[in-house]
């Protein structure tokens, strides 16, 4: 599988691998329960500057946790694209990844 750049990410295509660092990560509180993690939202951007925002859900926190630091360099592979929607979006990208 070769590298995708950001701007190419589409839901139309299951499996992509792109290189990308992690400029920003921040802890989202649960909706229901301000007191508990919900996700782990990253800005991600890859060697032309393309952004796209990217999420690890609560039950997959554990898994991913100790992989993702702020400033790393990471290659990605097997997660999903979905609508960027919603009030709050981190890059203006019109999708988002959602790891699995």
């Amino acid at each position: 599988m070769s590298l995708a750049m950001i701007s190419d990410i589409t839901p139309l295509k299951e499996s992509w691998k792109i290189k990308v660092r992690i400029i920003r990560l921040w802890y989202q509180p649960d909706y229901n329960n301000p007191n508990i993690t919900g996700s782990i939202e990253m800005v991600l951007v890859d060697e032309k500057g393309e952004k796209i925002q990217a999420s690890i859900k609560r039950t997959h926190i554990g898994r991913f946790e100790n992989l993702v630091k702020e400033g790393c360099c990471r290659l990605i592979s097997h997660f999903g694209v979905v609508n960027n929607i919603g009030k709050h979006r981190a890059t203006n990208h019109s999708y988002k990844i959602n790891f699995f």
